[in-house]
């Protein structure tokens, strides 16, 4: 049985005290998920702070299992950190202002939604336990607990909670498809304001994941030469990548 603690904070040196055979196999890696919900699903700051942080966060716990997140029962749903104006300026507020009135409700479009499932492709291409908070999976909206616990919503959703549904089904399936995405070595490729492209190799696979969490489409570099399969469509050749790339869309994630 594994036991994985759960310390609402941003101290690493204190999460890491815990993860030792006598005591905890892992944590909750909230340091990780705030800076995820900072640069990328928030757009603050730059791409460039949060590749220097995973770098330095890469093996932090050494051969503890981390289990990242990006919602989780603590925090407020993280659809509203997506919204174009989050409802919240910082990813470490805790929503105790739309807890019980004034509560958000689902955004409309679906510019949100595809910044969260930004989030998603780097959460199910990163080792760990990774963890889904129910709900999530479909931009399930509510603030600080306990309004970040409503009941499930089965049905009914929008083109936004559809878009996320069905990203998050092919990237499970990728993850469960591809050792590398769940056991891998992580290496940067490239990196800029607004993108970030990197690999994860393991298991003799290697699989090539590109962020851009910019509104415009972008140019991404740093990938190889030679012909790529797009695990979450259609395959491309060396020179149509970088066009399929540059298409208007917040992310593409391919192997």
């Amino acid at each position: 049985v594994d036991l994985v603690g759960e310390p609402y904070t941003g101290d690493r040196d204190l999460i890491k005290y815990y993860v030792k055979p006598e005591m905890l196999d892992g944590q909750f890696d909230f340091p990780w998920r705030m800076k995820v919900a900072e640069n990328l699903i928030m757009r603050q700051g730059s791409m460039k702070d949060l590749e220097s942080f995973m770098n330095s966060n890469d093996g932090y716990y050494g051969t503890g299992v981390m289990s990242p997140f990006i919602g989780n029962h603590d925090i407020p749903r993280v659809i509203h950190l997506a919204e174009d104006t989050p409802v919240w300026a910082s990813p470490w507020d805790g929503g105790k202002d739309k807890a019980w009135a004034g509560t958000p409700t689902l955004p409309g479009g679906t510019s949100a939604f595809e910044r969260v499932t930004l989030g998603f492709t780097l959460l199910l291409t990163t080792p760990g336990a990774s963890l889904i908070y129910y709900g999530d999976e479909v931009g399930l909206p509510g603030g600080g607990d306990p309004d970040n616990r409503r009941f499930m919503q089965w049905s009914g959703y929008s083109a936004g909670q559809q878009l996320v549904l069905d990203r998050v089904k092919k990237l499970t399936a990728i993850r469960a498809a591809h050792e590398a995405t769940r056991r891998g070595t992580r290496s940067t490729l490239s990196v800029t304001d607004d993108t970030m492209a990197y690999s994860m190799s393991g298991g003799g696979d290697t699989v090539y994941v590109v962020l851009n969490r910019s509104d415009a489409a972008q140019s991404v570099g740093g990938l190889p030469a030679g012909s790529l399969s797009d695990e979450l469509g259609r395959r491309v050749g060396p020179h149509v990548l970088q066009a399929h790339l540059a298409e208007p869309g917040p992310e593409r994630a391919v192997a």
